[in-house]
């Protein structure tokens, strides 16, 4: 089976190394329906259900993680 996550943005590290990342986390939660910043535990979460056997028949998809952010868009 072959899945993908694409996850919201999440402040780690790393990304404390992108230009004006503190404007994407800041601007986030006005856009996204769930009115919130995803949080990296949220990520993981749908990565072991992928990775378990309650996703058995789940094969091709993109999971969003990313509190409704993709069906509104910029």
């Amino acid at each position: 089976r072959v899945n993908a996550i694409s996850a919201g943005p999440v402040q780690t590290l790393s990304s404390a190394g992108v230009s004006d990342f503190d404007k994407v986390l800041r601007h986030y939660p006005n856009k996204a329906p769930l009115h919130r910043n995803i949080r990296g535990g949220e990520v993981g979460s749908s990565a072991l259900y992928l990775l378990s056997d309650l996703s058995s028949g789940v094969t091709g998809e993109i999971h969003y993680v990313d509190c409704g952010y993709s069906i509104v868009g910029w």
